[in-house]
């Protein structure tokens, strides 16, 4: 995975804690931030960061919104604290804030599980599909890993998005441990869309946005353009600047696909000062924002560049949650390509703040977080741009060493063996149930990969694996790819580690169209005799073929190639028909234990 798709998906929540030091005699607010503005164009110069917006608030008062930089290097205009930008995972809160809507009007409980209000909901883990409420949902305690390349390298739908979550393998038991996750925040606005009949977005404008004159406010990067003020998306390392595109998110649109300017945020920050309170209007009950930013889940230690401090990181519903100085901190952090934002809030002392830029996968939103909470706290605190600035060069070093040893065993002159076949027997469209399609086809002399919107050329490497650099316009990243051979020796599976915590995604070869065709199928069915007993082979519908034994369960034969089939969902089960003069006389059974043959009655 390159290092920007990585920090893009990562969505970039470092994590800093701090050492306890007495509270000292505090001056005003604003009085505290004098000379922040120097700060962050310092921060900015350090990080290349063209264009950046922050706002500072209280429970009643604004007390700092402003822009630095350029919202559009190429046109050199500036940003204001009215400049949209993409707010990423921020985003999160939001949909946790509908569903607290759905329960203060009784239409959603949080202890109930989700497949009451969603009977097609449904896991690849039994135990969490009947389990999962929606406090679940936004706790990342599902036991489903990120999964993101489902999203981010498909034009998949929400709606195919959800049905497909019953294919994705886990990493670990429900409610086992916290696992960053886009998915069930998806499910959640689905959830949030389906009981409130008004799909995430709309319900979203109607019962939030709306109310708070958040009316610049929208739900994705197209929409956003056609605004008379809005950021462009840059990439690039710590000293570079590189425009991007857009990433549009709409089909994962509940966990990241706002976009808001600074100034209609700090609504929202206030919103949630004033415990769910707007002006006279109470949007939210009060109780349930205590539900919303109350923790649920320790975090494993994420912070390897603070091994002095023993402080807990905790998650809410859309928080996280620390404790610095006394002091209870929620924040959380957005990113996609070309955005990274901050949004967070210390209650206690009743300031919030928003600060968004148009870099994506920079730390300058940790390292002004960190120098603002100082300043809220009137302390004297760290250098935390150095200190970041040195964790990340440390961080940025591991590949660097990495891509060394990958270099080094590359210039290895010994010969490496070849594919066990010739590169034509490889083009085929394999599939899985959960990802879909993953195609390879020939292009010169070169064997070429697509899966959704990336696609790349395989590099054989040694055997049946070969490496796979693919990508879309904005990002890029690098698998290996392990083709595998059926019983009888041909290619019928490609497995591919898409989501590093589990095992590798198998891929299945699907057959020609020709294969499926009942006119094709048909010659096939009939009754075979095997020791005593008959087997009956039939045509269920127009292109299903299924083998019946007697006292088993029903299979479905999926053609692999001519006159050759797969018991579909049982692993090492296949099936050859043997063809004497356009009839098919044998059906041959290779199974773990051996091979039988059944005669055609």
């Amino acid at each position: 995975m390159t290092k920007h798709v990585r920090r893009s998906l990562l969505a970039l929540f470092l994590v800093l804690l701090w050492p306890p030091v007495a509270e000292a005699q505090q001056a005003p607010l604003a009085d505290r931030l004098e000379g922040f503005d120097t700060q962050i164009e310092q921060v900015m110069d350090d990080w290349s960061v063209p264009g950046l917006a922050i706002a500072v608030v209280t429970d009643s008062s604004v007390v700092w919104s402003r822009g630095f930089g350029e919202r559009n290097r190429e046109g050199g205009t500036p940003v204001t604290d009215q400049t949209l930008f993409a707010i990423g995972s921020t985003t999160k809160a939001f949909t946790a804030a509908g569903l607290g809507v759905l329960h203060d009007e009784g239409q959603l409980d949080w202890s109930t599980p989700v497949q009451e209000y969603l009977p097609r909901f449904r896991m690849h883990d039994e135990f969490a599909t009947e389990e999962m409420t929606p406090v679940d949902l936004l706790t990342h305690r599902s036991g489903l890993p990120r999964h993101d390349l489902l999203w981010y390298a498909t034009d998949y739908s929400r709606e195919s998005l959800f049905e497909r979550l019953r294919h994705l393998a886990p990493a670990a038991s429900f409610r086992s441990t916290f696992q960053y996750q886009n998915l069930m925040y998806m499910t959640a606005g689905y959830l949030v869309g389906q009981v409130s009949g008004l799909g995430w977005e709309t319900f979203t404008r109607r019962r939030l946005l709306d109310p708070l004159g958040m009316s610049r406010s929208t739900f994705s990067v197209d929409s956003m353009q056609t605004t008379d003020n809005y950021a462009r998306p840059y990439g690039g390392d710590r000293d570079t600047i590189e425009a991007v595109d857009y990433r549009p998110l709409d089909a994962i649109g509940p966990a990241g696909s706002i976009n808001s300017s600074v100034s209609e945020m700090t609504e929202w920050v206030q919103l949630l000062l004033n415990d769910g309170r707007h002006g006279d209007t109470q949007l939210i009950d009060s109780t349930t924002i205590a539900q919303l930013t109350r923790p649920r889940i320790v975090l494993e230690d994420i912070r390897p560049f603070m091994p002095e401090t023993g402080g807990s990181l905790l998650y809410a519903l859309g928080w996280f949650k620390e404790t610095y100085g006394g002091e209870r901190l929620l924040w959380h952090s957005g990113g996609i390509d070309g955005f990274s934002a901050m949004v967070g809030m210390m209650p206690g002392r009743e300031v919030g703040w928003v600060l968004l830029t148009n870099k994506g996968g920079t730390p300058a939103p940790s390292v002004l977080l960190y120098e603002l909470v100082d300043r809220v706290l009137d302390r004297e605190g760290q250098d935390w741009n150095q200190r970041i600035s040195d964790f990340y060069a440390q961080q940025q070093a591991e590949p660097d060493t990495a891509q060394s040893d990958t270099t080094e065993a590359s210039s290895d002159t010994t010969a490496t063996p070849g594919p066990s076949h010739p590169l034509d027997d490889y083009v085929a469209t394999y599939s899985n149930p959960g990802y879909g399609p993953f195609e390879v086809t020939m292009e010169g002399d070169s064997l070429v990969s697509r899966y959704g919107r990336f696609s790349g050329t395989l590099r054989h490497e040694q055997y049946d694996v070969f490496e796979l650099h693919a990508g879309d316009d904005g990002s890029e990243q690098t698998f290996k790819v392990h083709f595998e051979m059926a019983m009888d020796g041909t290619i019928d599976e490609a497995k591919i580690p898409m989501e590093p915590s589990i095992d590798p995604i198998v891929f299945t070869r699907t057959a020609d169209e020709a294969l499926t065709s009942a006119e094709y199928l048909e010659q096939f069915t009939g009754k075979y005799a095997f020791q005593g007993q008959t087997l009956a082979v039939r045509l269920r519908g127009e292109n299903t073929l299924t083998l019946t034994v007697p006292g088993q369960p029903t299979y479905t034969l999926a053609p692999t190639a001519e006159n050759a089939f797969t018991l579909k969902d049982q692993s090492g089960f296949r099936v050859e028909f043997t063809v004497a003069d356009g009839t098919p006389m044998q059906m041959v059974l290779h199974q773990p234990n051996g091979t039988f043959t059944a005669e055609r009655k």
